[in-house]
């Protein structure tokens, strides 16, 4: 496994404010972190862990605006902004299967 470096302090954390840059340091801890919110939220069948990792990013990347000052602030609201996926699919998924019975 590929040893990943994170930045040191919260100067090198401002020079990191590109969110591309942060995901790819940052990717195999976001990766675990995705894992937690799905275990913790209901699942929908059609949401992998990968999936709800990229759409994080397609989120996170079209913002312009958020700047992390250090990375427990970004892993907040790339945890904020999972959450919302898994809410947002599951209110899709309840919406399909009423109106199936409908």
């Amino acid at each position: 496994m590929e040893s990943i470096t994170y930045p040191a302090s919260a100067t090198e954390c401002a020079q990191m404010e590109d969110t591309d840059v942060l995901f790819s340091t940052l990717y195999a801890e976001l990766h675990l972190l995705a894992k937690r919110q799905l275990a913790r939220n209901w699942q929908p069948a059609s949401l992998s862990v990968t999936t709800l990792l990229h759409e994080t990013y397609l989120d996170m990347a079209a913002c312009d605006g958020p700047v992390f000052p250090d990375r427990a602030r970004f892993m907040g609201y790339a945890a904020r902004v999972m959450r919302g996926l898994i809410i947002d699919r599951s209110e899709e998924h309840t919406s399909e299967l009423q109106s199936h019975h409908d």
